[in-house]
């Protein structure tokens, strides 16, 4: 019987990729000690213990038709809660698990976005807090049911905005030039820390958001989450610009 603790899970950050995956499979019999449930609750890692040949049996028994195979249509419906599906890194997780992980990784943009909104406000900057304001709706559009349409609007106004400055951004400061030092102003190093976010979910998205949403609304939930990261690295710069003016 396998027991994971906090200093396997240090080690585990170390030498794997968990640091990106955010997600840990553990082997059936695995106990928990309880400061390394802490601890990854702490640094927002998930994880789900592979069930035992017994418990795969039972639920074979139980539910035998809950496994979605790649052949099979889009549109099956399963019990979502015992749906498995097999993720980008080839590991065999449940549906619940995706929906949740997912939601998470929406809460902390959001949170995000609102902490920055209310830096904003309290710098006076209320330019900068209605932008966020476009960003926080349009994030609130996906979802892992629907995509709120009425809502794609707001997405569509910054993709024009972006065709007209993302060239001369591009000129200045490309995506991926710029790493920020304590000596720049706060809400320059909250707008790039907001990009890495966006840019995490984008990735998410495109990874492991193929076989829980329709192919439809998989493009555009990745099309949105890079038009909002592209926006994000746009309203940083721009901030960088006007304090070198006001300097």
């Amino acid at each position: 019987m396998a027991i994971l603790t906090e200093s396997k899970i240090k080690r585990l950050l170390r030498t794997t990729n968990l640091k990106e995956t955010k997600f840990l499979v553990l082997e059936p019999g695995t106990v928990i000690t309880p400061s390394a449930k802490e601890y990854l609750k702490d640094i927002t890692i998930e994880y789900m213990k592979t069930p035992e040949a017994s418990e795969t049996k039972t639920l074979e028994a139980a539910f035998p038709m809950t496994q979605l195979n790649v052949n099979e249509p889009q549109n099956v419906k399963n019990i979502q809660d015992v749906l498995i599906y097999t993720n980008g890194n080839g590991q065999v997780m449940w549906k619940s698990h995706l929906t949740y992980q997912f939601g998470i990784k929406i809460n902390i943009t959001i949170s995000r976005i609102v902490a920055l909104q209310k830096k904003s406000h309290c710098i006076g900057n209320t330019e900068l807090a209605e932008a966020l304001n476009t960003i926080l709706m349009a994030v609130k559009t996906i979802t892992m049911e629907t995509l709120a349409s009425y809502r794609l609007d707001l997405v569509q106004e910054i993709e024009k905005l972006l065709e007209d400055k993302k060239p001369y951004i591009d000129s200045i400061y490309p995506e991926g030039s710029f790493i920020p030092t304590y000596k720049d102003e706060e809400c320059v190093i909250a707008l790039f820390e907001l990009h890495a976010y966006l840019q995490e979910l984008e990735h998410f998205i495109a990874k492991e958001m193929k076989e829980g949403l329709r192919f439809e609304d998989y493009i555009k939930c990745i099309s949105i989450a890079t038009t909002l990261k592209d926006y994000c690295w746009f309203l940083m710069v721009q901030m960088i610009e006007n304090s070198v003016k006001q300097g």
